[in-house]
Order: C-alpha cells, then structure tokens, then sequence
C-alpha cells in the first residue's frame, strides 16, 4: 500500500517499514497497521481542525490547561497562532495520557513515538494475531 503523505515522513526517517494497511477511520483519526522490523504497530494519524467531525468538541478540550501564558492568551482570541497551539494541544492530549498511564503500570497500547500529529504505538492484538476489536464493539 502507498503511505499516505503524513506516514510518508516516518517511512523516510526509517521509523516505519512499511504501509501494511488502513485499519479504521473516525471522526478525530485514521489509523493503519504499519510493519516496523519485525513487528506489527499501529499508526494513528490525527485528523487537523478544520477535517473533525464533533458536533461537541467543547466538551473534549474543557478545562485543558496550557502552562504558557502566551498560547494561553492566542488560543483564548482565536489567533491563527492561537488555533495552531490549540491544535497541537488536541494532539498531544491522548498522547501525554498513555505515556503516563503507561508509566503507571495501566495496560494501555505502549506509545512508541508522536511526531507531527502521528502517533506510532503498539498494535493490540486477539489470540489470533488479528487487531483486536474496539471497546464499543465488545459486549
């Protein structure tokens, strides 16, 4: 399969072999089964701003502190710097959250790396090596 232009650049850098193919497409990501050596790996490729489908994104960025008071203040007025801070916010969001929970010992696909809205972690698989089902679609 072809890598889409954003996995292109991790195919470059040497982080991912191959494009193995699309595993699924929603409203805030696509992601794509990648081969990095010898092993299988998922990459999820955050969808920018202006190609989310929320009806209430509000209600996933309420509350979210930015500790630079510079961004804070772009993002508050809505500045084209403003939108882009905010942006990167969104993106890093899941990111920062499985890295710490991670850390804490919580079973969770083990990030790998986060480079340029594109999250490479670990492929979570059945018994039968298959991509596991999403949480919505277990009983």
């Amino acid at each position: 399969m072809k890598a889409p232009p954003r996995l292109q650049t991790l195919v470059e850098e040497g982080l991912i072999d191959t494009v193995v193919r699309q595993l699924m497409s929603g409203k805030e990501a696509m992601v794509f089964v990648v081969r990095c050596g010898d092993e299988t790996r998922c990459a999820k490729i955050y969808k920018e701003a202006t190609h989310r489908s929320f009806r209430q994104a509000v209600d996933y960025t309420e509350n979210r502190k930015v500790k630079n008071s510079r961004s804070a203040r772009a993002m508050a007025k809505g500045s084209k710097f403003g939108r882009q801070e905010q942006e990167a916010a969104w993106q890093s969001a899941e990111v920062d959250a499985l890295y710490r929970l991670a850390a804490a010992g919580v079973r969770v696909p083990r990030p790998f790396n986060f480079f340029d809205g594109v999250l490479l972690m670990e492929l979570v698989t059945d018994a039968h090596g298959d991509a596991a089902p999403r949480l919505n679609d277990v009983a």
